[in-house]
């Protein structure tokens, strides 16, 4: 038989829990907002935002809605580290390291497709005296 004391302190310990699971969430969040767009934006738009968030919602104590945002916190955090860990995979195991023209023109011919050729204005002026020299002799 549990006392008066115990079940203070079970219940105590229940209501806690969620309370530090959420601060560990909530930190972790900002960790990967920081990381992946304030330093990246360098604005701190996004950490205002969460922070807002979080603070609207700490006057909530229906538990299954303090359930149902706590997990989709922790589905926002499952997104924002697996994005990030997609994109330093990507960046360490990609085979070819070329620059952007270069992607675009070996994704093109993987598909069957040829890149148009690019404006550049040197070429122009080159043909043009080219032309002139062969008709205006």
């Amino acid at each position: 038989m549990q006392t008066p004391t115990s079940l203070f302190f079970s219940s105590l310990l229940l209501l806690l829990l969620p309370m530090a699971h959420t601060r560990s969430v909530f930190r972790q969040l900002l960790k990967e907002i920081n990381q992946q767009y304030t330093k990246v934006a360098n604005t701190d738009q996004y950490a205002n935002e969460l922070r807002a968030v979080y603070r609207q919602n700490m006057v909530v104590t229906d538990p299954a809605k303090i359930a149902a945002l706590n997990q989709t916190a922790d589905d926002l955090l499952s997104f924002l580290q697996a994005t990030r860990k997609h994109k330093e995979l990507r960046e360490r195991y990609s085979s070819i390291v070329l620059e952007q023209k270069k992607r675009v023109e070996m994704s093109a011919k993987r598909v069957g497709l040829q890149m148009p050729k690019q404006y550049e204005p040197g070429v122009e002026e080159q043909v043009q005296s080219r032309v002139d020299k062969a008709f205006h002799k």
